[in-house]
């Protein structure tokens, strides 16, 4: 059985170019589900989402997110997993995300759907938390420094950094990676989908991909490399 994971670097683009693949990977007559970060009049921000898969005629979806107060219902966000044939995870705060999604008890959940072959998709925030290793900003984080926390666990030993190019990410993605003591780190630009089947990188589409390799994590020495690689 594949397990096949989209990571996204941002951008309305990349929601349009993961549709036909992620709709593809999750089956005939799809279920799917959206993660989102939830707050004060956090519907706004559906649209973008749910748009191209309302208009390729996709009506079984569940969105899932955190009231105005910021109280999840773990009950009904488990029941939507444990009936989805697709989930995706969508972008805003990485913190929020982490303490909601990659935590117990949905981390578990989401990592056996995954596992059994239910494709997962991630935006910026989402992309970032497909990793074992997720990382915060300063302005996420609470103490207003970097920080590296549990992700998803979904592919290991890795940090993954979107938005790369447009927000000058590398030297942020070079810090998580000598916090979480790993050697590869993936950069993706805005407009992009980087596809992996069984935690290795298929296929990049819509933008640019880079793989950042620590030659000499304590010397701070790496290799940079644009898909293909």
């Amino acid at each position: 059985m594949t397990r096949t994971l989209f990571l996204l670097g941002g951008g309305h683009g990349a929601l349009e170019a993961v549709q036909p693949a992620f709709l593809r990977a999750a089956g005939p007559n799809p279920r799917l589900v959206l993660l989102l970060q939830g707050g004060p009049q956090w519907e706004r921000y559906l649209p973008p989402y749910t748009r191209p898969w309302i208009r390729r005629g996709i009506r079984r979806y569940r969105v899932i997110a955190p009231d105005a107060e910021g109280t999840l219902d773990l009950e009904r966000a488990a029941r939507a997993l444990r009936e989805a044939s697709g989930i995706f995870i969508g972008g805003g705060n990485t913190r929020i995300y982490q303490e909601h999604y990659a935590r117990e008890p949905l981390r578990s959940l989401i990592r056996a759907r995954y596992r059994q072959g239910v494709p997962v998709a991630g935006l910026s925030a989402g992309a970032i938390l497909a990793s074992d290793f997720a990382w915060l900003l300063p302005e996420e984080s609470k103490s207003g420094k970097l920080e590296v926390v549990m992700g998803l666990g979904l592919v290991p030993g890795l940090i993954v950094g979107p938005h790369f190019t447009e927000w000058n990410m590398l030297p942020g993605v070079l810090k998580a990676m000598r916090r979480a003591r790993v050697r590869l780190g993936l950069g993706i630009d805005e407009e992009a989908v980087v596809v992996l089947g069984n935690e290795r990188v298929q296929a990049v589409h819509g933008g640019s991909a880079y793989r950042i390799i620590f030659t000499d994590p304590d010397g701070g020495t790496y290799r940079l490399e644009r898909w293909p690689w």
